[in-house]
């Protein structure tokens, strides 16, 4: 067994190789790739300290799907790898942690030509933290978004654009707690389409985007009898870019997640504000 030291060359979103796959896992499926998940600086502690790597198990994939990108969703991520020569997307699954000891993943070298970026580093951070930490809509809200399809409408648009969608911000009631009791007592709602500001292609999926959650929601909830809302009213449907939301934006408004929860399952937690 090799010996641990603080010069270790593994870090934060480094992959194991396929020999160091097959040590941990007996007979692993075919694509199956394992990332490191623990923060640099445990790495570098003593096994003393900290006597093990925790890594995450994942599967290799011909192409990323929206609604798995860019931490939409607490459970799965998809990413893809463009920090070294070769590029690689992967599908993650949260459950799907192991901890090594560092003595047997010290005998093994990180994937030379895969790896990745800061700022797909940033997303694989901010995913594997929203496994604790993320929104909490009102539970008669949530139960309406599924109950007049809008989440799955949600779902397949962020299928169609959402590579290219960094996030969905939900503003419910203007962020006031009120218990809706009927239909015909709607939800207020605001969405604001948060995009890269340095990619045309961003911008014109979520311009997309926008248009064709304004008809989802126009269909769903707006009778055609009295042109009035029911269940929930879309008051605002915003494409932004990263560049131009405001802290204060990103403070008041909550991340929708395309597996978020509700409050009958889970107590609300506040969200992360260094998105």
């Amino acid at each position: 067994m090799a010996m641990w030291g603080r010069d270790t060359p593994w870090r934060q979103g480094h992959l194991l190789s396929d020999d160091a796959v097959k040590s941990v896992l007996r007979d692993p499926p075919k694509g199956t790739i394992m990332a490191v998940v623990s923060h640099d600086c445990d790495i570098a502690q003593s096994p003393d300290v900290e006597p093990v790597v925790e890594v995450i198990i994942g599967q290799r994939i011909a192409a990323v799907d929206g609604n798995f990108a860019f931490a939409k969703n607490a459970r799965r991520l998809h990413l893809t790898l463009t920090g070294r020569s070769q590029q690689l997307a992967v599908d993650l699954e949260a459950s799907r942690k192991l901890a090594i000891a560092k003595q047997q993943l010290g005998d093994y070298e990180p994937v030379e030509n895969v790896g990745v970026t800061i700022r797909e580093l940033t997303i694989l951070q901010r995913w594997l933290a929203a496994r604790y930490r993320r929104a909490a809509f009102p539970d008669e809200f949530d139960r309406r978004l599924g109950a007049t399809g809008l989440r799955d409408q949600l779902n397949k648009i962020l299928k169609s654009h959402g590579a290219l969608i960094s996030a969905l911000y939900f503003d419910v009631d203007e962020g006031r707690d009120v218990c809706r009791s009927g239909g015909d007592e709607p939800y207020t709602l605001a969405i604001y389409i948060l995009f890269d500001g340095d990619s045309e292609a961003a911008e014109r999926a979520a311009n997309s985007t926008k248009t064709a959650i304004e008809e989802a929601f126009r269909d769903k909830c707006l009778s055609d009898e009295d042109r009035k809302w029911r269940d929930i009213e879309l008051v605002a449907c915003e494409a932004i870019s990263d560049q131009a939301m405001t802290v204060q934006q990103a403070e008041n408004h909550k991340r929708w997640s395309a597996d978020h929860i509700s409050l009958r399952t889970e107590p609300p937690q506040p969200m992360l504000r260094n998105e």
